[in-house]
């Protein structure tokens, strides 16, 4: 039902990254916040997907982006909580240098996180 109403949004962001190929994609990706980002403490669903270059989540509503470059992403971690919220299942967490050189952390709950995992760990060896 409310990949339904999203649609749209949905649509948006597999159109922007139509000339790339997306290795994976989750397009219900529950968000659980930006450690460092008082704006992105609003958890939320949107879509996830993974290039050979990027990690790119478009929240749904409100209507928010975030572009992870592969390069900067330094691990990937399953916790089960992050910025003190749980579903009590593996999150997708991404500890990553943000554009200030700082360390940062984000996490989704997706689909599949075994396959986000080995598709991103491989990408981190072949970026380092």
């Amino acid at each position: 039902m409310l990949k339904k109403i999203f649609k749209k949004r949905i649509n948006e962001v597999h159109e922007k990254y139509k000339e790339k190929v997306i290795l994976i994609a989750d397009d219900m990706a529950n968000f659980f916040g930006l450690e460092s980002s008082g704006v992105w403490k609003v958890r939320g669903n949107g879509v996830l997907l993974l290039t050979q270059e990027d990690l790119f989540f478009g929240m749904w509503k409100p209507k928010k982006d975030l572009l992870i470059p592969m390069k900067s992403i330094i691990e990937v971690t399953n916790p089960k909580s992050h910025m003190h919220r749980s579903v009590f299942r593996p999150l997708l967490k991404i500890t990553f240098r943000n554009e200030n050189g700082e360390i940062d952390s984000v996490a989704w709950y997706v689909t599949k996180v075994d396959e986000w995992n080995e598709i991103l760990r491989q990408l981190i060896l072949k970026n380092r």
